[in-house]
């Protein structure tokens, strides 16, 4: 939402200011003419003032998940990053993830390998993974992925999914960088919103979007098979009451 009124507000700006030296070159003194002169000068001071005002608005809550993982993905207010580790030959998918609004939430987050230029799908397996969050808490959920040895070393692109739920309304919002906004899109097929489900992550349905994409580097080393099936280990890193953490302990890998 903040990124869209930004753009209204540049959209309205730009529109107002060659409208206002158009009003000033027209010689005629209609109602028209008498609006491009003296009401586009105060929709372009107002859409100026606007951009500012929210761009530069504070957050009332530290945005610790853009501090460790830079720009975000952000699905109705839950909002997550990406990033691979190795623990003992195990390569774990990491989801960095932070809570925009005051009250807890539950997001769901999905991934599958995006389609090559063949069209083919690299040989991983769908990722899902269900998050509670309390409010504006920051922290981590990891999970054991296998993979295959033509993939280890790469960079592999990924369609991303997600949904949220907020069982007590979203309340306010505490942070105000919106990230990269996911929305629903048809272009995702039912089969693997089918998968996910399946899997048990989901209790409703799951919002696709695409182009938008996450890329993953693959360690190389790694198991290509992955006997670990327990869920994924979540913490909570930070919520409201804590003490601040700090920020050179949350240094972008």
């Amino acid at each position: 939402m903040r990124e869209a009124l930004k753009v209204l507000c540049v959209v309205i700006f730009m529109f107002a200011t060659p409208a206002f030296a158009i009003g000033w070159t027209d010689p005629t003194n209609g109602a028209v003419s008498v609006f491009l002169r003296y009401g586009c000068p105060v929709l372009a001071v107002l859409g100026f003032a606007g951009f500012l005002k929210i761009h530069f608005r504070p957050d009332l809550a530290p945005d610790y998940l853009y501090h460790h993982v830079g720009t975000y993905l952000n699905r109705g207010g839950f909002c997550f990053g990406f990033r691979t580790s190795v623990v003992d030959r195990i390569c774990y998918l990491e989801v960095f993830f932070q809570n925009q609004q005051d009250k807890p939430c539950v997001g769901r987050v999905g991934l599958r390998p995006a389609r090559g230029f063949f069209l083919g799908r690299a040989n991983i397996k769908p990722i899902a993974i269900e998050i509670k969050c309390e409010a504006a808490a920051f922290g981590t959920a990891k999970i054991a992925i296998p993979v295959p040895s033509e993939l280890q070393g790469k960079r592999q692109p990924f369609n991303v999914g997600a949904s949220v739920l907020y069982l007590n309304g979203k309340g306010r919002t505490l942070r105000f960088r919106d990230g990269i906004v996911l929305r629903a899109n048809s272009n995702f097929g039912n089969a693997f919103a089918t998968t996910l489900m399946v899997v048990g992550a989901l209790t409703g349905s799951i919002v696709w979007t695409t182009p938008d994409n996450a890329i993953l580097d693959l360690p190389t080393g790694v198991d290509e098979d992955v006997t670990d099936s327990s869920g994924p280990e979540v913490r909570m890193l930070w919520k409201l009451g804590d003490p601040h953490l700090e920020l050179a302990m949350l240094g972008r890998g």
